[in-house]
């Protein structure tokens, strides 16, 4: 099983925070916003969908038009 650590050593690199409250993962692009957040409950799928949204082209902010 990968740990906490080990997660965020991935997803550092990339411009993803990973936090870890009980029971809980919290996965966003470093400075997101809450409405681009995800959550899950298995590490694996944390680290998973971080590397998405590292990977994904940026979103345009809609507000800044």
């Amino acid at each position: 099983m990968m740990t906490i650590a080990e997660a965020k050593a991935i997803l550092r690199p990339l411009g993803v925070t990973l936090r870890h409250t009980v029971g809980e993962f919290r996965v966003n692009l470093a400075g997101g916003k809450e409405a681009t957040a995800y959550y899950t409950d298995d590490i694996n799928d944390a680290v998973a969908t971080g590397r998405a949204m590292a990977a994904a082209p940026p979103v345009r902010d809609m507000d800044r038009q």
